[in-house]
């Protein structure tokens, strides 16, 4: 698969915006929600069990904390 150059640099994004401010933040989990709602059930679904694969040990508390604040 060819990797566009945003891909190419997608986690060095997240770093930056993760020093970033909370409305940059937010944009950019906003963003990802709009992407991800444009797939059907099954295909968010199975996009999701296949991104947790991937996922380090640092993003997967932080999905932990941000769930905990969604649940309060």
């Amino acid at each position: 698969m060819v990797k566009t150059s945003i891909e190419l640099i997608s986690e060095q994004i997240g770093f930056d915006i993760a020093m970033s401010d909370d409305r940059v933040q937010a944009d950019l989990l906003n963003g990802l929600g709009r992407g991800f709602n444009t797939l059907s059930p099954i295909n968010r679904s199975t996009q999701i069990s296949y991104l947790i694969q991937h996922l380090s040990p640092q993003a997967k508390q932080l999905i932990k904390e941000i769930n905990d604040y969604l649940n309060d």
